[in-house]
Parts: structure tokens; C-alpha cells; sequence
């Protein structure tokens, strides 16, 4: 709410002191001038106060300097003559809890984590020199747990005070907590029975009236459009409102044109209403004046789909979880949340859930400016009225030296008050923004259920601009829909019915399932009356890059990845470091589309969140980004490329595999999951299927595309005889006349090949006497091991790493077969080995190994040489760092051995098994099957 008051910045230096044995209250402090200086807006951290902590924490960045507990900072300001009897308020935009002092006299405290302190000092200030005190206690939380509002895992708990830091002054007469409502139709104004020429906004609020003035107020509204002074929208309305007493409630209603512009993802039109107020009191006047911007839209769900001004959407989100390396805050100017947003919105993402946070205005302006839509939450993950679920308990390592952020939830009661007085001053806050669309009551939280969808009840009926749900995968202990929620963001909505591709504790189709493009979740919303969002999906680990050291300048440091780089040093591997990035990026990447296109492929769906776009620093360092944490992109896609497949419209490609021979009909239906701003008539859609000396096309007949839909649009096949060696195809969409596109690959193989044993090489099943024997004699020995004999090796998944090391065993451990959880990053080969002259691969996996890597473990080969690295490696997890390989080859004595643990014998109903095999054995009875390292037999025999 802009305002054209008259304010002093108290922005700059101010005297300060530290308070370790918290004796400044008892002792005075207020009423003594501070030794030291700090600048505000500003922390601790940045100004190197407090202890120097220099932690090397492997769970989250690490913080150099660190203060929690009591801070002081004062303030010596002069007020002007000029604003005697004036109202006057201290204005602190973003703090912990807070207390204020005028010279010797306390004036209040503030406890809000989400929204602005401010203290009413008019009492206080006469005109002249004053002492301000501030004391800021971030020891002294509210009841709410590790919210990432002031987890050490995020944006840390700082201490200091940031954004606007001011005094405001305005007439004892003046107007407060201004809201525009263009809801429905918008409002019919008093009277009226069409809606045909008299539409009206409902404007609400309030005027303080601090000295008690008797009498009437004179109340002018003018609505216009930002940057458009001469287009007419509305005329002037004046209003005459009765005062009463030291507050009146404001409740008008304003006809505007019925055609004004709208605000959605598309169409970013911001209004303005100015109000302008006019008082009277014996020989005093007063005068206040106040604009409110916001946007017409209308932000609500029908048949089970979140509609926006009467077109059904999907949002296509990410978590933001207060990631701020730099600062260890969440920034308080535009400019940065232009660029933050900005970034997303160029990967193709509308949407933003804020994990147990509220971002400050800021970031709201960006938004509203850029369409993106927000979910708020309270900063909340500790259930309400009752501990969340009893049974489920993180892995204490995820703490690491949280214990301060672990310690007692507190009184259930006083949390509740707590939460809904916070979830009041957040709509107070930030409701006028029509980027701001959802609210939840806090993160994978449970409780009383009747007490919960009170508080949704209560927020809805003090603001019906925004949705409401009782928390973010709430109860996902014990799933099922619960009528509180108007949205249900959720992992899945039956034990096992999953709405997003991977998880590390159930069995979810990208790693569990063999891979189609035929996965949607319509089963999983039958019987939902609300629109249901993936809860957290996309979480798929890439190794490390450690160039983005030198990129943590600021107050948090990137030692964890320092540590990993020394690991993977001390296991001899440093130098694949790259390897192991790009290779784990190029499957992670593969994975994440995966998981868009599912959720795109359902019709009726509400969205998806990720977790996430880019990396998260905290609970073991959870490195699933396609952009690093600071919304750089690490290369491994580009955003034109990645928003093929993740937009507002993108065509899908159905196919029953990746994999084929070459005495089939390759067989496609083309669909088409458009939620641009209009419906799309008589669209066709082009194909072609292309490889190296083949290219086939054609084109759909033309079909309507409603927005807001997944429409079928055709079938077409393709006979792939002709195709006479192995080699990948790419089969393309193209929407003419649009920018949309989209590609896939797949794998054809000759039908009739049959991997026999090459003569004069001995095939075994695992290293026997015999084995031994041949070796002695010179032979050359291929051993194809059952992959439950290989006692020296980790479990093998096509997907890199869920989330973090958190999810996984103890770093460096060996756990008995079978018991482990993945934390494999992907294969690394090299394509131009021999080996793989008749199985066309990339350096890296991709759908055609997903059958392969499934029915395999990979070996555990530190005991070779440092610099042996295995035909196919295995990228471990930068928290365990073991040199792994599923093919491996040496030099034995007079010998030569070639071990494969992909289980190839039994997978030969899979064409990519048999001409893998077949391209081993050709290989190895061939002339260039000469293997540069020595190997120990005894290391060979370990594995087994």
C-alpha cells in the first residue's frame, strides 16, 4: 500500500551491542548509549558480529559468523516540528522477535516472522532528539519448529533487521489496511440486478482515528490503470463515512467499466485505486491518502482444475525454500525477485510454493508483474494442536547440530493462536496481490482436523481472494482427501497411487516401472472434488560441480562441497570429476522430463511442484537442480530446449517403449496438453521419425485444441525394417505455425540377432578354479555374474539419487545385499569403445540401459589400481565415493578377463540385452580387445 506520508529512513549506522548472558533488560541497556556500530538493513553475519563459528558442515552450508540470541541496536533520531500531532509508527519491514524502547519507555513487541513489525510510537516522539532501541532476540522463536522461515538449512536463523527500516508519519485521521476484492463477477453494486453496464469493486478498510475526532470523513476513490493516466476506467467516487470512535470499518463499493483488463499468467494488467480521505474536527483537518495496486482476476477451481478468470490452468511449479547464499536471507528488493522469478519463468514455470515461508513484498511485485502464481504457507512444520505423526521421524542426521531447531513444540494451543494470528497479518500483508492465489497451513504437518479446517474457514471469510488447504502433503502418514482443503498437494492419494515419478520409500514408475511415455495419474483423481497437485516430485541428485565454489561470497560458505572434493580426491577419482557431473545431470535431466511429461499427460490434473528446479543446500546437501542454488544454470539443458516439454502447451508422444526391433511397426498416438491463453482451432501436428539414413514424415489432420485440455490428435506408425544395424532414431512433433515442439529418442535393434559364445573364450558365471586355469594359460575369460553372487557391491536404480544423502546409508558403508538404499548417480562410459561398436550409446545412461542397469549391482572396485577405471562405470554418491563398474576389464598374468554384472543372460528377451551381449563377445574375441591395467585375481575373487 503506497502512501504519500512523510517518512524518515532509518536506514544507515546504528550504535549496537551483543547480549550472551541476556542481562540487557535487567541491567538497562535501553537507557545507556551501545559502544558499537552496525549497518542496517543488515545481519549479524554481514556485519562479522557474534562468534565466529567458521562451521564445515557436510548437511547444508556453513556459516562463518553466527549469533543466536539478544541483540541490540539504537538510534538517536530527530523529529521535525512539523510533525507534532501527528501520528507516528515505527516501520521495521522484516525482523525476528522484537522489542522497542522511545529513550527509557518500552512501547511494544513483535513476534511475526512473515510481515512487517510496526509499533506505534506517537506518545513518544515529540519533535526533537529521541533514542530509538531496538532489541532483537532470534534465540526466542515461536512454537513452529525448523520452518524454513529459520532453518540453519536455509536461510539460516539470522538476527537483524531487513528491508525498510522507517518512520512513518500521517494526520490522527488517517486510512489503514486498504483491500480491493475483484472477485466473481465482481461485485454488484447495492440495488442493481444486472450485470450488463454496473459492475463494481468492493473496496475495505478501515480509518484509524487516534485522537477521537467527532464528526464525518470525506472518502474519494479514483480508479486508473499504472502508466495509463488518460484512459478512462471509472469516474470519481465520493464517499461520506461516519467516524466512530478510534476506529470505522470502510466498505465500498466503486462501479468500473465492465471490459477492464485482466491479470493471469498472460495478461499482467495492474490496476490502481487511490483513496483519498478528508476530516474535520473543530479548527482541525486531516487528510490521508493512499494507493492499493492490484489485478483483476479470479482464482478458483471447477471439476476438480484450478481456474483463472474462467480458464482452466496447470501449474507448473517449484519449491522455493529460502535459499540465499549470499545473504542468508531472503533479499528485500524487486530487483532480485525479478531475476529469481524470471529465471523460472524462462524454464517454462508459472507458479512458485513458498515451503513453510512468506516471502516479503517484494517478491509479490515480482510476481504480479511477471504472472507468476504464489503458494504461501505459515511458517509451520510442527502439525497443529497435536505433533504432526508419531511414527514418522527424520533421520537425526539430517539435524547434524540443529538440537536448538529440534527442541519442544510447545503449547499446541499457543501454536495454533500463533499461526492463525500470523496467517491473518500475511493476507493483512501481501492480499491484494493477484499473484498470491494459495495458502496452505504449513508443511507435511497433521492434527485436529476440525481445528484445521477452522482456521482454513476463518481465513477464507476474511479474505475469499485465495484458496485454502490444511497443510502441503498433509497427513502423508495416512492419505486421504479431507474436505478442509479447497487444493490437495500430495505425493500420492492412495497408499501406492503415486502422482509423481519417483520417491525413495515406495515404488514409483521411473524406477519401478519398465519405461513408456504411457504414465498418467487419472486413477489417482477419481473421487477428488479438488484439484490435486504433485507433491514434491522431480527430486533426482547430480554430482557435484565443484567449479561453483568460488561462487559462495558471501555469508555462507560452501564447505560440504570442499569436503566432497577432498573424498573423491582421497578415492583417486578427482579427475572424472566433471565426467561424474555431466553424466549424472544428462540421466537427472532425462528423469526430471519424465516426471513433467506424467503429470502434462494427465487430464484434469491440477500441477506439479518440484523439489526442485534447483538445488536445495541443506538436509544432506541435496543436490537436485538443474540450476545450482544461486539460479544459474549448470549446462546440462538448455531453457528453449527444456521447455519443449515443460510450458503452457507441449505435445506428447505415447509409445509403449523406447526399445524396438526392426521387424516391427513403430506405433504412436500424438497428444497435445494446452493451456495457453485461447483455444487452438484447427491445429495440426507434424511428425518425423529420423536416423542416420533414415527419415520418414507426415502430419495429423487438423484438430480443435480447447485450453485448459489434453487432446488426443492421432495415431501414426512406422515400419522400421529397413533400419539393418542397431542406432538410435529421434521422433519429432512440430505444431506449425506455433513455437512448440517436442522430441524423443528410441532404440532400434536387428531382430535376429542371437549372442552365442565366441569360440576360444571361456564364459563363466563367476571366478572359478577353471577360470583361474584359463587365465594362466593365456585365455581370455568373460565372466557374466549373477548379480545377487556379487557380495562386493552396492544396489543399482536407473533414476540418480533420491534427494539427498539423508534418505541413504551411512557414508562409506557396505550394507548387506539387497538391505541398501540407491545412491548411484548413473553410468559413464565411453561411446567409443569398442566394446560398443554395435550398441550405440551415450556417455551417459539413457532409456535403452534402464532394463540393463535394473538387473545389475555394481561391483566395488576400490582395491584396483587408482587410475583403473572400468568400461562401465557406475557414479557413486559424492557421500560414499566407491569406484564402481557393471563392466570391467584387465590383463590377469598371461590373460585376459572381461566381468559383467548386468545380469545379461537372463534378460535376453530384451533386444538392448542381446546386443549388448553380443557386441561383449564380439569384442572380446576380437583383435582390440587388449586392456591396458593389470589386475590382482584375488581382487577379482573378492567380489565374489
Amino acid at each position: 500500500m503506497a502512501s504519500k506520508r512523510k517518512t524518515i529512513s532509518l536506514a544507515g549506522e546504528w550504535r549496537f551491542a551483543l547480549d550472551p548472558e541476556n542481562i540487557g533488560i535487567r541491567e538497562r541497556w535501553f537507557g545507556k548509549t551501545l559502544a558499537e556500530a552496525i549497518a542496517l538493513p543488515g545481519t549479524t553475519d554481514e556485519a562479522k558480529k557474534g562468534e565466529f563459528a567458521d562451521e564445515c558442515c557436510t548437511d547444508r552450508l556453513s556459516r562463518i559468523w553466527r549469533w543466536i540470541g539478544p541483540a541490540w541496536y539504537q538510534k538517536t533520531v530527530t523529529i521535525p516540528k512539523g510533525w507534532k500531532d501527528k501520528r507516528i509508527v515505527l516501520f521495521l519491514e522484516r525482523t525476528k522477535d522484537s522489542q522497542v524502547w522511545v529513550d527509557r519507555t518500552w512501547v511494544g513487541s513483535d513476534d511475526s516472522l512473515s510481515t512487517p513489525h510496526e509499533f506505534d510510537l506517537t506518545q513518544k516522539l515529540s519533535p526533537g532528539e529521541h533514542t530509538i532501541t531496538v532489541l532483537i532476540d532470534n534465540a526466542k522463536l515461536p512454537p513452529v519448529g525448523p520452518c524454513h522461515q529459520v532453518d540453519e538449512r536455509t536461510q539460516t536463523n539470522w538476527n537483524g533487521i531487513l528491508g525498510q527500516i522507517e518512520l512513518r508519519a500521517m494526520d490522527k485521521v488517517c486510512l489503514e489496511n486498504l483491500h480491493v476484492y475483484p472477485e466473481s463477477e465482481w461485485v454488484l453494486l447495492p440495488g442493481t440486478e444486472t450485470t450488463e453496464d454496473r459492475r463494481a469493486l468492493r473496496i475495505r478498510g478501515s480509518i484509524r482515528n487516534s485522537g477521537r475526532a467527532v464528526g464525518s470523513a470525506l472518502v474519494t476513490v479514483k480508479v486508473n490503470i499504472p502508466g495509463h493516466a488518460g484512459e478512462k476506467v471509472a469516474a470519481s467516487q465520493r464517499f461520506r463515512v461516519k467516524l466512530k470512535g478510534a476506529e470505522t470499518s470502510v466498505d465500498l463499493y466503486v462501479p468500473v467499466a465492465p471490459d477492464l483488463p485482466v491479470w493471469d499468467e498472460f495478461e499482467r494488467n495492474m490496476l490502481s485505486v487511490t483513496v483519498s480521505l478528508s476530516a474535520s474536527a473543530g479548527s482541525k483537518r486531516f487528510r490521508d491518502s493512499c494507493s492499493v495496486c492490484f489485478g483483476l482476476r479470479r482464482f478458483e477451481t471447477a471439476r476438480g482444475q484450478f481456474v483463472i478468470n474462467g480458464r482452466p490452468t496447470f501449474l507448473r511449479g517449484k519449491n522455493d525454500c529460502a535459499l540465499f547464499p549470499l545473504t542468508g536471507y531472503a533479499p528485500m528488493d524487486k530487483a532480485y525477485w525479478l531475476r529469481h522469478l524470471g529465471v523460472a519463468a524462462e524454464w517454462g514455470l508459472n507458479h512458485f510454493r513458498f515451503h513453510s515461508w512468506c516471502p516479503p513484498r517484494a517478491a509479490f511485485e515480482a510476481a504480479d508483474e511477471l504472472g507468476i502464481y504464489f503458494q504461501v504457507e505459515l511458517p509451520n512444520k510442527r502439525g497443529i494442536t497435536a505433533p504432526d505423526n508419531a511414527d514418522y521421524t527424520p533421520p537425526a542426521e539430517a539435524y547434524e547440530t540443529l538440537d536448538e531447531l529440534r527442541g519442544d513444540a510447545g503449547d499446541p494451543a499457543v501454536r495454533t493462536a500463533y499461526l492463525t494470528r500470523e496467517g491473518e497479518r500475511i493476507l493483512k500483508a501481501y492480499g491484494n496481490h493477484p499473484s498470491f492465489v494459495m495458502m496452505t497451513l504449513g508443511n507435511e504437518i497433521g492434527g485436529d482436523e476440525p481445528v484445521m479446517e477452522g482456521m482454513c474457514d476463518h481465513f477464507r471469510s476474511i479474505d475469499g481472494r485465495h484458496l485454502y488447504a490444511m497443510g502441503t502433503n498433509a497427513w502423508h502418514w495416512e492419505v486421504r482427501h479431507r474436505k478442509g482443503n479447497e487444493f490437495w498437494v500430495i505425493k500420492g492419494t492412495k497408499p501406492g497411487k503415486h502422482v509423481r515419478g519417483a520417491s525413495w520409500e515406495a515404488r514409483c514408475h521411473i524406477d519401478h516401472q519398465p519405461p513408456s511415455t504411457m504414465v498418467e495419474y487419472s486413477d489417482r483423481l477419481l473421487g477428488v472434488p479438488v484439484p490435486v497437485v504433485g507433491h514434491e516430485m522431480a527430486q533426482f541428485e547430480v554430482f557435484p560441480d565443484f567449479r561453483e565454489i568460488k561462487k559462495y561470497t558471501g555469508v555462507l560458505k560452501a564447505k560440504c562441497f570442499e569436503i566432497f572434493r577432498e573424498r573423491l580426491r582421497d578415492a583417486g577419482m578427482l579427475d572424472q570429476a566433471m565426467d561424474f557431473f555431466k553424466a549424472s545431470g544428462a540421466v537427472s535431466t532425462i528423469c526430471h522430463r519424465e516426471d513433467v511429461e506424467a503429470a502434462l499427460r494427465t487430464p484434469g490434473f491440477g500441477g506439479f511442484q518440484m523439489l526442485d528446479l534447483q538445488d536445495f543446500s541443506g538436509q544432506g546437501v541435496a543436490l537436485v537442480g538443474l540450476l545450482d542454488v544461486f539460479m544459474h544454470s549448470k549446462g546440462l539443458i538448455k531453457p528453449k530446449a527444456w521447455r519443449q516439454f515443460c510450458c503452457e502447451t507441449v505435445p506428447l508422444l505415447l509409445m509403449r517403449k523406447y526399445t524396438w526391433t526392426s521387424d516391427e511397426q513403430f506405433r504412436a498416438r500424438i497428444q497435445v496438453a494446452h493451456y495457453g491463453p485461447k483455444d487452438l482451432q484447427t491445429q495440426k501436428v507434424c511428425w518425423e521419425v529420423k536416423g542416420r539414413s533414415f527419415v520418414t514424415r507426415g502430419a495429423s489432420c487438423p484438430a480443435e485444441m480447447p485450453t485448459g485440455a489434453v487432446t488426443e490428435v492421432d495415431f501414426f506408425s512406422v515400419d522400421l525394417s529397413r533400419i539393418r544395424s542397431p542406432e538410435k532414431l529421434t521422433v519429432s512433433l512440430r505444431m506449425p505455425g506455433t513455437r512448440y515442439r517436442n522430441s524423443y529418442e528410441i532404440w532400434v535393434y536387428p531382430a535376429k540377432v542371437t549372442a552365442k559364445a565366441p569360440r576360444g573364450v571361456l564364459v563363466a558365471r563367476t571366478i572359478t578354479p577353471a577360470v583361474v586355469s584359463a587365465l594362466d594359460k593365456g585365455r581370455r575369460v568373460i565372466v557374466l555374474a549373477k548379480p545377487d553372487k556379487i557380495k562386493k557391491s552396492v544396489a543399482m536404480a536407473f533414476q540418480s539419487g533420491f534427494w539427498s544423502p539423508m534418505f541413504r546409508n551411512k557414508p562409506g558403508r557396505l550394507s548387506p545385499l539387497g538391505e541398501e538404499t540407491p545412491g548411484t548417480q548413473g553410468i559413464l562410459t565411453d561411446p567409443k569403445h569398442p566394446v560398443f561398436d554395435v550398441f550405440p550409446t551415450e556417455f551417459h545412461t539413457n532409456w535403452q540401459w534402464w532394463h540393463l542397469v535394473k538387473n545389475s549391482r555394481a561391483m566395488v572396485i576400490d582395491d584396483t589400481p587408482k587410475d583403473y577405471r572400468p568400461t562401465i562405470q557406475v557414479i557413486d554418491g559424492f557421500d560414499r565415493n566407491h569406484k564402481l563398474g557393471l563392466l570391467c576389464e584387465g590383463r590377469v598374468g598371461n590373460g585376459k578377463i572381461l566381468v559383467c554384472s548386468i545380469d545379461l543372460l537372463a534378460l535376453q528377451d530384451h533386444p538392448e540385452a542381446r546386443q549388448l551381449l553380443s557386441s561383449i563377445y564380439s569384442y572380446a574375441s576380437g583383435k582390440r580387445f587388449n586392456p591396458a591395467h593389470e589386475l590382482e585375481i584375488g581382487t577379482l575373487k573378492a567380489l565374489f
